[in-house]
């Protein structure tokens, strides 16, 4: 059983015996009994067979129990890679879709002349969705705000701070400041007080992403309603309509640079304006996550530095 646990683990996974077969290239024959004979070994049944096929709680308590031995084997393997000094291996990375464009460009560039042998594969997903494969033992890490972590089998280590700023176009002030414009633009560059942009439209994240997280509990504090217009996932397309005035936005330190760059490229759109908000203390730590008991060897070590120093980047780059 334990030198094929792995069958089990793509069985718990796939649910369906034929395409377990096929991701473990045997045959739907050879899968059958070794399932047949590991519940007869054990005396249990794993798997019900109807009306679905699906784990028992016996099969639950055998999935976690080899789940667990799989992270020890990888653990072994890691340490024993260290020893040979192996410069190849594999990572299974997570990040989310914000942030895919911004980090993994340079990070597979940069990772690749420093360790071409490694094998590293990104995901792009929800931070719960990574939370599950890093506890599945599915994803080695992942990079993403530790607000809403739910596992105390997950440990994270720091690498960014972010603050929250206000993106609004010079249009768009004009318009709902205007007998304050422009002198509203050095008042605001000191702390822009939410609750005088109420009736300004705005086109937020969706409310289980951090920064609506963050911005909710903030206006909740304040007893402040702004008006959302649009729930978008992408926040550089969040900053381009705030270029076309559809709506002002908000903006975490590392989206920055892309919000400045839009203003470099001119065109059609309205110059953005960028400003800190007003009695607003929470920061989104930016953190790597993994699972407590992971032990990584020195390739995945070396990689999360290469994450560490990307971001110093952002850090250091020029806050409103």
């Amino acid at each position: 059983m334990i030198s094929n646990y792995h069958y089990f683990l793509v069985l718990a996974e796939e649910l369906n015996i034929s395409n377990a077969a096929k991701r473990l290239y045997i045959s739907h024959q050879c899968l059958s009994k070794y399932l047949k004979s590991l519940e007869e070994d054990y005396g249990v049944t794993f798997f019900e067979r109807k009306p679905k096929f699906s784990l028992t709680h016996a099969g639950s308590i055998m999935l976690k129990t080899l789940r667990e031995i799989e992270r020890s084997e990888q653990n072994l393997e890691s340490q024993l890679a260290d020893i040979k000094e192996s410069k190849s291996g594999v990572i299974k990375f997570g990040i989310t879709e914000g942030r895919y464009p911004i980090i993994i460009p340079r990070l597979l560039k940069e990772y690749r002349d420093r360790y071409p042998n490694v094998e590293l594969t990104v995901y792009s997903m929800t931070s719960p969705q990574m939370q599950e494969l890093v506890l599945n033992n599915e994803l080695d890490l992942f990079f993403a705000g530790t607000g809403n972590l739910i596992s105390r089998n997950l440990k994270h280590s720091l690498v960014l701070n972010e603050h929250m700023y206000l993106v609004i176009s010079d249009n768009l002030l004009r318009q709902y400041f205007p007998e304050d414009y422009p002198g509203c633009i050095s008042r605001f560059e000191t702390g822009a007080d939410l609750a005088l942009f109420q009736q300004v439209p705005f086109v937020l994240n969706k409310p289980n992403f951090n920064s609506r997280i963050m911005l909710d509990r903030h206006l909740q504090s304040r007893g402040i309603a702004i008006n959302c217009v649009n729930e978008l996932t992408q926040p550089d397309i969040h900053y381009r309509l705030c270029a076309e005035d559809y709506a002002a936005s908000f903006c975490l330190t590392m989206y920055l640079p892309g919000v400045y760059q839009l203003n470099q490229l001119g065109g059609s759109g309205s110059r953005l304006h960028v400003f800190p908000i007003k009695d607003f203390k929470q920061v989104n730590p930016l953190s790597l996550i993994y699972h407590k008991d992971k032990i990584f060897p020195s390739y995945t070590q070396d990689f999360m530095k290469l994450i560490r120093e990307i971001c110093d980047r952002y850090a250091a780059f020029p806050q409103p």
